[in-house]
C-alpha cells in the first residue's frame, strides 16, 4: 500500500495542474484592448473586423487574440479570413434501396454510422433538353423523414453545339445518415419517372472574398532611375504592418502603360521584391484603375517605382492596399455584461481552438451583424516580462569579465611562482 501512495499523489498533482491550466488566463500578458462597440440582442452570432491597430500589434497567426466581456469572462470565437473558397469533397454512399411513385423516381443511400457534415448532392439522370425537379430529405433513423431542400432543378440543354446543365443541389448542412433523394418527371419530356444514374453526396464549401481597402499614405515622389531609364519612385505607408494582396491605384492620367516595380522596404537596406509588370489604363468609358495583384504578404512600408522613360511622370492621387478580410465571430449568448474587449499583442500566447470554431459552419456566406472596434487603449494591468539581467544590467558583464579576468591572472601567477620554486630546488 505504501508503494502506490506516491503514484497516486503524482496522478493527483497532475490532474489538478490539469485543471488549473483550462482556468482563465491572467490578462497581465495582453498590451493593448479595444472595446467592440456590440448592441445586445441583436442576433445569435455576432461578427467585426481587424482593422490596422489590431493587425499591426498582434501576432500573424492572430492566435493571441482574446474576447472577454464586462463580467471577466472569456468569450470563445471563430477568426475566419474571407478569401474565396470553393472546394468540395465526397462522401462514400452506399445505396440500399430505389423505387418508382408515380411520376417520381428515389433513391435512398446510407452515409455510415458516423456520417461527416454534407450539404450537396449530385445528380445524373439521363436525356437532353429536360428540367426537373428535386426533394432531397434526411433521416437518422430510416423512417423519420425531413426535407432537406424541395423543389430544386436540374437540367440539361444543347443549343448550338454547346450544353449547359445543373447537377449540383445545394442543401443545409447536415449529419443525417439516410438522404433520400426524389426526382420528378419533365412532363414535356418524360413519359415516365426519370431514371437516376449516379449520386454523390459531398460537402462543398463556398465562401465569398470580402476585401478591406487601407488607405496608403503617399511621402512624396522622388526622381529615380530604374535600369538606367528615367523613373519615379513613391514611398508608401501602411500605417502599420498588415496583411494584404493587392494595391489599387487611382491617378490623373486617363490612358498610360509603364513599367513598374513594387517593394516591402520595412528593412531599406534589404528591399523584398513584391511585384513586377506593367501598369497601364486605357481611356474606354468605365475602365477600371490599375491594380497589382500578389501573394499575401504582411508589411508596413513599401515603395513604388514606375519607369517614365520621356512621358511626364504619372500623377498618383491615391493608393490603397487590399486586404482579404479577418473576420471574429462571437455568440451573443457568450455575452453575460458589457463592454466587450478584444485583447491583443501577447506574443507568447497559444492558440485557443475554441469548440465553438468547430460548430461554426465555414461554408457560410452571409456575414452576421457587423459591429465596429473602438480605439486601442493601454491595458492597465499589463506586466511586460522583465528583461533578461544582462539587458538590466550591461555593467554586470563588464563585472564578471573583469572578476574572471583577475581571476585567471592570479592562477597564472601562482603557477608561475610554484615553476620557480620547483625549479629552485631542482638546482
Amino acid at each position: 500500500m505504501k508503494r502506490r501512495m506516491p503514484l497516486v499523489l503524482f496522478v493527483c498533482i497532475n490532474l489538478g495542474a490539469g485543471v488549473r491550466a483550462q482556468g482563465p488566463e491572467p490578462l497581465t500578458g495582453w498590451p493593448y484592448f479595444k472595446e467592440v462597440q456590440a448592441v445586445p440582442g441583436q442576433a445569435d452570432v455576432l461578427s467585426f473586423t481587424l482593422d490596422t491597430q489590431a493587425l499591426d500589434q498582434s501576432r500573424l497567426d492572430h492566435a493571441d487574440l482574446r474576447l472577454y466581456d464586462g463580467g471577466g469572462r472569456e468569450i470563445p470565437y471563430a477568426l475566419r479570413i474571407r478569401r474565396e473558397i470553393e472546394a468540395s469533397e465526397a462522401f462514400p454512399a452506399r445505396e440500399f434501396n430505389r423505387s418508382m411513385e408515380g411520376d417520381v423516381a428515389q433513391v435512398f443511400y446510407d452515409l455510415g454510422e458516423q456520417p461527416q457534415q454534407h450539404n450537396e448532392a449530385e445528380i445524373d439522370t439521363p436525356g437532353e433538353n429536360f428540367r426537373r425537379l428535386v426533394d432531397i430529405e434526411g433521416s437518422s433513423d430510416g423512417a423519420q423523414w425531413s426535407t432537406l431542400v424541395s423543389g430544386a432543378a436540374i437540367f440539361r440543354f444543347a443549343s448550338g453545339g454547346r450544353d449547359v446543365e445543373q447537377k449540383a443541389v445545394p442543401y443545409p448542412v447536415s449529419r443525417y445518415r439516410y438522404v433520400r433523394i426524389r426526382v420528378h418527371r419533365d412532363p414535356p419530356v418524360d413519359r415516365a419517372a426519370p431514371q437516376i444514374k449516379v449520386v454523390k453526396i459531398r460537402k462543398s464549401i463556398r465562401q465569398r472574398a470580402e476585401i478591406l481597402d487601407f488607405p496608403a499614405r503617399i511621402e512624396g515622389r522622388e526622381a529615380s532611375r530604374s535600369e538606367g531609364r528615367p523613373a519615379s519612385a513613391w514611398r508608401l505607408g501602411l500605417g502599420g504592418r498588415i496583411p494584404f494582396e493587392k494595391l489599387f491605384l487611382t491617378s490623373q492620367e486617363a490612358s498610360f502603360s509603364r513599367p513598374f516595380r513594387l517593394e516591402v522596404v520595412d528593412d531599406p537596406s534589404s528591399p523584398v521584391l513584391l511585384a513586377s509588370g506593367e501598369l497601364f489604363r486605357r481611356e474606354e468609358p468605365g475602365y477600371p484603375q490599375p491594380t497589382v495583384a500578389f501573394a499575401e504578404r504582411f508589411a508596413r512600408h513599401l515603395k513604388l517605382t514606375v519607369t517614365d522613360d520621356r512621358n511626364p511622370p504619372l500623377a498618383i492621387i491615391t493608393v490603397q492596399a487590399g486586404s482579404a478580410a479577418r473576420e471574429i465571430l462571437f455568440p451573443e449568448s457568450s455575452v453575460s455584461a458589457h463592454p466587450v474587449r478584444l485583447y491583443y499583442g501577447n506574443q507568447k500566447a497559444q492558440a485557443p481552438h475554441y469548440d465553438f470554431a468547430a460548430r461554426l459552419a465555414p461554408e457560410a456566406t452571409a456575414s452576421p451583424p457587423r459591429l465596429s472596434l473602438g480605439p486601442q487603449q493601454p491595458n492597465p494591468i499589463y506586466r511586460p516580462e522583465p528583461r533578461p539581467l544582462s539587458e538590466r544590467s550591461p555593467w554586470l558583464i563588464y563585472l564578471v569579465l573583469s572578476l574572471a579576468s583577475i581571476a585567471l591572472a592570479a592562477i597564472l601567477i601562482n603557477l608561475a611562482r610554484r615553476a620557480k620554486n620547483m625549479a629552485g630546488q631542482q638546482d
